[in-house]
């Protein structure tokens, strides 16, 4: 594929990944737009980061997101109600947990309209997203 095709990593994109391990968690660090043409590859981070040896939870860190789309958004509820794909029956489902604060307006506007908070609560930063 081509950086031109659908669902293809771009290196002109808007947005940023970076993964680090906390424990037993993993935080992915999201900055700049998740829309569209970047939510696939959060996806991918998440799947390969709750697919690593230990991993109890994932925490995606939203709180450097200039803008959420309706596509960020199915993702993200997509992440955070499933389990890893390659998981065997017998685990249990990694948990994700979502962090924005309450500042951060491109995220939390979005979220409140949607109604998203009773069912995907938005942790105001990591450390209280790790302690769950």
């Amino acid at each position: 594929m081509s950086d031109g095709d659908p669902g293809s990593p771009s290196t002109d994109r808007v947005m940023t990944l970076d993964t680090s391990r906390h424990g037993a968690a993993t935080v992915v660090t999201v900055s700049g737009e998740l829309d569209l043409h970047t939510a696939r590859d959060l996806m991918v981070a998440v799947d390969d980061a709750m697919t690593g040896a230990g991993v109890e939870a994932i925490v995606i860190d939203l709180s450097a997101v200039s803008f959420l789309g309706s596509s960020g958004l199915g993702t993200l509820a997509e992440l955070a109600t499933r389990a890893p794909a390659s998981g065997r029956p017998d685990e249990h489902p990694v948990p994700v947990r979502l962090v924005s604060p309450q500042d951060n307006r491109a995220v939390v506007r979005p979220w409140e309209v949607m109604h998203l908070q009773p069912i995907l609560p938005l942790y105001p930063d990591v450390p209280s997203a790790l302690a769950g």
